[in-house]
């Protein structure tokens, strides 16, 4: 019967063959082309017609995912109660998957184009919990969707378009605590206008975040989204003068961890940005910007604001520069209005020396608040020569500031105050007599607020605010956020303060580099009569030297820090090295190690801190296809006054690749040993992963 099935075939296509063959033999209408009939010949004819797909690839995915996790958390009591709380969390998980991906074009290339991925499975996962009260136990079973898509409609045209939808399941690990789940939804489109002379782009996008810890035992959970309109055009008039506009709509919806707290805000927020550029190699500009931020909701921050700025280059050496700004900011019923000008000049002798010296003066008057005037400029010097041990560079500044306060009965406002926090030192704030309650503490981007009590710690120390960072919080060592607050003005008074920077180092060609720098602040109060402000003076002092070689380095610095605030000594080391480098093997591992003695001050009492963070990381290539990463973090704090504090970070993964087979192991180990509790946790994960590629074919 099989055979008769194949001469059947064969006898259809045979027959279906014959009138394209008739075609082919009857003459032409047309007269030939001198060189025609060869090519003619050797071309194949099309035997049918396109397919509306053209495939790059096809795949399909078979996978499974299996993740264990235990963790015990233990709060020992103080010397006021005598019974110690433990807690022990586990969480198992599998999944099994089935995925599929494709890429090609529809029509055409020029048409459409899409890359598609998507994956389906079946998830069982089991929660355990077990501590003073009564055990608990879910047994959740359901199904996982992940999706990954895009099109793009004529991408080479002078109008085209972009469309996407992802949902991504993922981890975000955590230094000294442990992972995090991550879903992550995002789907938008985009409209976009290749013009030479006028470019334009339309986009919406949606975007919905959440995160969750598996063991249930810390209250990690948040739920972020966000809804965002944008457009932006550009008005190229020419090389050099263009014209741009960008408006943007966000509506966000924010619950983070630690409570109940909901911030919810809607902004609109237009830019207009002009440039002119002119002069020789149009090395001298013009910009003038113009910006409008409306928003409602929690924490709304209102801002319109315009300025100009002038920069005229003065030959190859010699450049000047002039600007002007007025800002009104409205933030939780309060409102400012600044107006702002300055001027500068910079002078730069060959490569050798560069100085520099800018101006300025500001007034700010404020809505039922404080007012104040500013003025201050500051001149800089550097310079940087080659010599025949190497190369020498210095750098001096010198910044003058005058504050005068009017209206003292009132508030004071600050908005966006940038500080660093650097363990194990408070960061303070600038002005005195904060408001506390009234603190609020972003990241930079301000798409994250920070929670007191979770995130933070407010201190107040005498007249000054410190805030500490909470270690099992969301905010990072070396972490940079955005403070804005009220204060307190008694009366009127005037601060003049001035300060002095120096920087000198010698490069040594055979590596050594020796350096030395010092800060100078000197501050005086003009106060009135029975009332007393302490001005803070810093003296500030940093010598050491830093020598690298090709595969290790180390360092060794001593502070002198004597702040009005808290003074203190301290000694520091670090160094880093590639113990093992080749083909196979890498082998790294860094060291910082920090004393601090604090003399104390306003409120606080002397101390001692040590600090100590030790990591390494290894990667070994076994084989083509099979690797091993490993990393390790410690780190180690005491201080005299808050205790002793222990971090221990563990990971690694195996990694294997075998065709279109491939295996990933992961597993993780945390420890966060604090003075009053201390928990430590186990997790591993184990996907397995099998391509079955489906080779499709091309019609074209």
């Amino acid at each position: 019967m099989m055979r008769n099935l194949i001469r059947a075939s064969r006898v259809f296509g045979a027959v279906c063959l014959l009138p394209l063959a008739a075609a082919a033999d009857a003459p032409t209408t047309q007269p030939d082309r001198p060189d025609a009939s060869d090519a003619q010949a050797e071309t194949p004819k099309t035997t049918g017609p396109k397919s509306l797909f053209d495939f790059q690839a096809r795949t399909f995915e078979l996978g499974f995912e299996g993740r264990a996790d235990r963790r015990r958390v233990r709060f020992d009591p103080n010397e006021w109660f005598s019974r110690r709380y433990r807690q022990t969390n586990r969480a198992y998980g599998f999944e099994e998957t089935l995925g599929v991906r494709s890429e090609g074009s529809f029509l055409n290339e020029r048409l459409l184009q899409f890359d598609l991925a998507a994956r389906w499975g079946l998830t069982q996962e089991r929660f355990s919990e077990t501590g003073l009260g009564p055990g608990l136990r879910e047994d959740p079973h359901g199904d996982l969707l992940e999706y990954d898509l895009n099109f793009t409609l004529l991408p080479r045209g002078v109008v085209s378009a972009n469309a996407y939808a992802t949902r991504l399941d993922s981890r975000i690990p955590r230094a000294f605590q442990p992972s995090l789940d991550r879903t992550l939804e995002k789907y938008g489109a985009g409209l976009f206008v290749n013009h030479r002379i006028f470019p334009m782009r339309f986009t919406f996008e949606h975007v919905w975040d959440e995160l969750t810890s598996r063991t249930r035992n810390l209250i990690d959970d948040e739920e972020r989204g966000r809804d965002t309109f944008r457009y932006e055009g550009t008005w190229q008039i020419s090389d050099r003068h263009s014209l741009r506009l960008e408006y943007q709509y966000d509506d966000r919806r924010e619950q983070y961890s630690g409570g109940d707290t909901r911030f919810d805000t809607t902004r609109n927020y237009l830019t207009l940005n002009h440039i002119l550029r002119f002069g020789r190699d149009g090395r001298s500009s013009l910009e003038t910007l113009a910006r409008f931020q409306d928003e409602t909701g929690d924490l709304a921050r209102d801002t319109v604001e315009a300025s100009t700025r002038l920069r005229l280059q003065h030959g190859d050496s010699l450049s000047t520069n002039y600007a002007a700004q007025f800002l009104r900011e409205s933030f939780q019923e309060l409102t400012t209005r600044t107006w702002r000008g300055e001027a500068g000049v910079t002078h730069q002798l060959g490569e050798t020396l560069v100085s520099s010296l800018q101006l300025y003066g500001l007034r700010q008057s404020a809505d039922e608040n404080a007012d104040f005037s500013e003025s201050g400029g500051i001149a800089n010097v550097s310079f940087s020569r080659d010599n025949p041990l190497g190369r020498f560079s210095a750098n001096l500044s010198y910044n003058r500031v005058a504050t005068d306060t009017d209206d003292g009965a009132q508030r004071g406002i600050v908005i966006a105050e940038s500080v660093t926090f650097r363990d194990p030192l408070p960061a303070y704030l600038a002005r005195n007599d904060i408001d506390l309650f009234s603190l609020v503490v972003t990241d930079v981007n301000r798409t994250r607020t920070y929670l007191p009590g979770r995130d933070f710690l407010a201190i107040p120390l005498g007249r000054y605010m410190a805030l500490r960072r909470v270690p099992t919080g969301q905010i990072a060592d070396r972490q940079t956020v955005l403070v804005s607050y009220t204060y307190r003005v008694s009366r009127d008074y005037d601060i003049s303060r001035d300060r002095i920077d120096l920087r000198v180092q010698q490069d040594f060609k055979f590596g050594l580099t020796p350096y030395y720098a010092a800060s100078v602040q000197d501050e005086d109060i003009d106060e009135p009569r029975y009332l007393r402000f302490r001005a803070r003076n810093v003296n500030r002092h940093r010598v050491g030297a830093t020598y690298r070689q090709k595969l290790w380095s180390v360092g060794l610095e001593y502070e002198f820090h004597d702040d009005t605030i808290d003074p203190y000594q301290a000694m520091h080391f670090n160094g880093d090295v590639v113990l093992w480098q080749n083909a196979q093997h890498q082998l790294d591992g860094r060291a910082t190690l920090s004393r601090f003695w604090f003399d104390g001050s306003d409120g606080l009492a002397p101390r001692d801190t040590t600090l100590l963070d030790l990591g390494a990381s290894y990667r070994y290539s076994l084989a083509q296809g099979l690797e091993v990463n490993a990393g390790a973090m410690y780190r180690y704090e005491d201080d005299s006054l808050y205790g002793i504090t222990r971090g221990v970070d563990l990971t690694g993964a195996l990694e294997w690749k075998l065709g279109y087979f491939s295996l990933r192991f992961e597993a993780e180990y945390d420890v966060l040993d604090l003075p009053d509790s201390s928990d430590d946790g186990l997790a591993v994960w184990l996907k397995l992963k099998r391509e079955i590629p489906l080779i499709a074919r091309n019609t074209r």
